[in-house]
């Protein structure tokens, strides 16, 4: 075999295992991450925020503080990655939400499932709600995904005529207003008794009071 031949076998041979290695070193760093953001979301619900450490965050990962630093930049970049994990999560499940055919049962489920969001992840919420220590808003951009999702259905909503004497930005602001202080009680008044399916109560409240208001104009 010539010279040329085995340098031309060589150069095959390399080309299809630097391919595995890169697939080989995406995993590793996906693995990587994955173990870092599943720690950081433990240590967030055991002090009910951002009160820890990265060297605790380090012995419950099984990672370095420079590994932390390598995918993270530093500890405000690693809550906003894992803050945009969860609300990527939640907009999915709002943009799945299949129309019954009926826009006011569609956005009462919409409202609903970010409620739940909030009560059962009182920790993201929270954080959500304050700014970095840099002084800026840790709202996630996935975030605008849930207000595109809700808008939609709100718009929706307003087209088939149910929302009375309101214009959708009005009916917009009022049903947020109800959802986020009954989310907001629920996560600094945990310990509060909360009579049965009081969110659903109260969102169907909210309805039928605009219904009611619709009938008295005319």
């Amino acid at each position: 075999m010539s010279t040329s031949s085995l340098g031309d076998v060589a150069s095959s041979a390399s080309a299809s295992v630097r391919p595995g290695i890169q697939e080989r070193r995406e995993r590793q760093r996906q693995a990587a991450r994955r173990a870092i953001l599943d720690a950081t979301e433990a240590l967030m619900i055991e002090s009910n925020g951002s009160d820890f450490s990265i060297r605790s965050l380090g012995q419950r990962s099984g990672y370095s503080a420079p590994t932390v630093y390598h995918y993270f930049v530093d500890k405000d970049g690693l809550i906003d990655a894992l803050l945009e994990e969860r609300i990527a999560r939640l907009a999915e499940d709002l943009e799945q939400v299949t129309s019954s055919g009926d826009p006011r049962r569609d956005l009462r489920a919409m409202l609903l499932a970010y409620f739940d969001f909030s009560a059962q992840n009182p920790a993201f919420t929270r954080l959500m709600w304050t700014l970095s220590r840099k002084g800026e808003s840790r709202m996630p951009p996935a975030m605008n995904r849930v207000r595109r999702c809700v808008e939609e259905g709100l718009e929706r909503f307003g087209e088939s005529g149910q929302l009375g004497p309101f214009d959708t930005d009005s009916a917009g602001q009022i049903l947020w207003a109800l959802i986020y202080g009954l989310a907001s009680l629920k996560i600094t008044e945990p310990d509060l008794t909360w009579a049965p399916s009081l969110a659903e109560r109260a969102l169907d409240a909210l309805f039928l009071g605009m219904t009611e208001m619709e009938n008295d104009s005319r």
